[in-house]
């Protein structure tokens, strides 16, 4: 179904898909091959696909491809060029595009056996990928639950003898014990790591104070992603003031998103929420990405872009504060743009979560 529906929007344009292994590739196919220094093409065409792949990596493709596509297979002595060269033959005249983070040397090696520069192959996917069927949708909302599993882990796990690594390792332990195909990140800030939108956990003592996490892990291929602060020990009235300022951008910027809205608009509710509240230079940062197969993905809900935010499109609402040297806070949700509003995927409370020490 995928397969026809791309195939249909290359014969519009009169082009040729050449997918790198990566969530394009698995988009189409249902599985991607090892990424490795050898080159691995799914060419895509108007009528027609067919798999370039090195023979030491061929008989995985063969138990996962079920359609009957075609294999051509190089070894590694002899190299890809001659065998791309017979695959990409029928497609003279047609215009080539690539995967948008294929390797380099292999975009090279393309470019020269096609004899052209290659476009980027987002031009034709992420149209596509940005709009999520049902079952996409369920997987979305899938791997949030075991999101909010072990956000609420790590909010029973905190104290203040733990380090950052520590706390991350018990994130990791719940997506693990809950299903997760695997973790896509784990961002644990604690203090003045909070003001660091995407600070690396470290051996940092947690302490009194802030905790900002932000935690995102795959199940059944799709990820997800959410950010909520923990604190411990009684708030400041500044930290309180702040949070209270940013979950208004993150409702302001709910109530925007509808099928149809400019994504940029989306951005600016939430902006303006924040800049009236005095705090507009410390908002480093767009409002949110889209989501699915990949972490970030199209559409980029940011200022300067003017696309129509689709129906059933998957996006981060993220809005932050930070205050270098001091304290940060972002509040995130995932979202599905319904036509009834943002179907917020997440159940797990944006309030600070207080533990007392």
């Amino acid at each position: 179904m995928r397969l026809s529906v791309i195939q249909e929007q290359l014969a519009r344009v009169n082009a040729v898909l050449a997918l790198s292994p990566g969530d394009d590739f698995r988009y189409v196919a249902g599985w991607s091959p090892l990424p490795d220094e050898r080159l691995t093409f799914l060419i895509v065409a108007p009528e027609g696909a067919r798999l370039v792949i090195a023979s030491v990596n061929a008989e995985e493709a063969v138990t996962h491809l079920k359609n009957g596509v075609p294999i051509d297979r190089f070894t590694d002595d002899a190299g890809p060029v001659e065998v791309l060269t017979g695959a990409v033959s029928p497609y003279e005249g047609l215009r080539w595009l690539v995967s948008d983070d294929a390797r380099f040397d292999h975009s090279l090696i393309l470019a020269g056996v096609v004899g052209q520069t290659p476009g980027l192959a987002s031009e034709i996917m992420a149209p596509l990928r940005m709009r999520k069927d049902e079952e996409e949708c369920k997987r979305l909302a899938g791997s949030q639950s075991i999101n909010d599993l072990a956000m609420r882990a790590a909010f029973e796990a905190l104290t203040p003898e733990m380090t950052e690594l520590e706390l991350a390792d018990v994130i990791r332990r719940s997506f693990m014990a809950n299903g997760a195909d695997k973790e896509a990140f784990i961002i644990v800030a604690a203090g003045e790591h909070s003001a660091l939108p995407h600070h690396t956990p470290t051996s940092t003592v947690l302490g009194q104070g802030p905790v900002l996490l932000d935690i995102g892990c795959y199940y059944q291929g799709y990820a997800s992603d959410m950010t909520r602060v923990a604190y411990l020990g009684e708030p400041s009235q500044e930290f309180r003031r702040i949070h209270a300022l940013v979950e208004r951008a993150v409702q302001a910027a709910q109530r925007a998103a509808r099928p149809g809205t400019e994504a940029q608009s989306v951005d600016r509710a939430a902006r303006a929420v924040i800049t009236e509240g005095g705090f507009g230079e410390a908002f480093v940062h767009r409002i949110g990405h889209g989501i699915g197969l990949s972490v970030h993905e199209p559409p980029s809900v940011a200022e300067g872009n003017i696309m129509k935010l689709p129906e059933n499109a998957a996006f981060s609402i993220e809005p932050g504060i930070y205050l270098p040297g001091k304290f940060g806070v972002r509040l995130e949700e995932v979202v599905i743009n319904r036509a009834t509003g943002a179907e917020v995927l997440s159940k797990v409370s944006r309030d600070i979560y207080v533990k007392a020490i």
